[in-house]
């Protein structure tokens, strides 16, 4: 049985491009792991540094987040006997990723791009890149559907 992670940020764009897995992959005799990691931010506001999320914020985000991830594997049709379900917060996105795929022993790394070109995408990290690189399995990137 093979082991998928799906990458998942939670807006409606991403969430629409995996949507399109449906029709593109088979995932029927797969594990999937339907994942989202919010990467911990620190801003200097005035003397007093802020960090976003705080770790009371956590339960609420995370609950919201596996509700978001349970309906989109409903819509990829994916047996919930398959599919599990995971948030993560972390100063180090791309780390914890990589770290899970190991984990989890995975096969395939599933990635959503945001479809950014250009300046817009020169000043952005991309974590579809970043997976590229650096993913001990193998990658699929998804690229959002342009609408003329």
């Amino acid at each position: 049985m093979r082991n998928i992670v799906i990458c998942a940020d939670i807006n409606e764009k991403s969430i629409e491009t995996l949507k399109s897995l449906n029709q593109n992959i088979y995932l029927e005799n797969s594990q999937v792991h339907l994942l989202h990691v919010f990467e911990i931010q620190m801003y200097n506001a005035d003397i007093v540094p802020v960090i976003f999320p705080t770790e009371v914020q956590y339960p609420d985000i995370e609950l919201s987040t596996i509700r978001n991830l349970d309906k989109l594997a409903i819509d990829l049709g994916i047996r919930s006997d398959q599919t599990h379900l995971k948030c993560f917060f972390t100063h180090s996105r791309e780390e914890k990723i990589i770290s899970y795929i190991n984990e989890v022993n995975a096969d395939l790394v599933i990635v959503a791009t945001r479809g950014k070109h250009g300046i817009e995408g020169f000043f952005s990290s991309s974590l579809s890149d970043f997976l590229c690189k650096y993913s001990p399995c193998d990658v699929l990137v998804i690229r959002p559907k342009h609408h003329k």
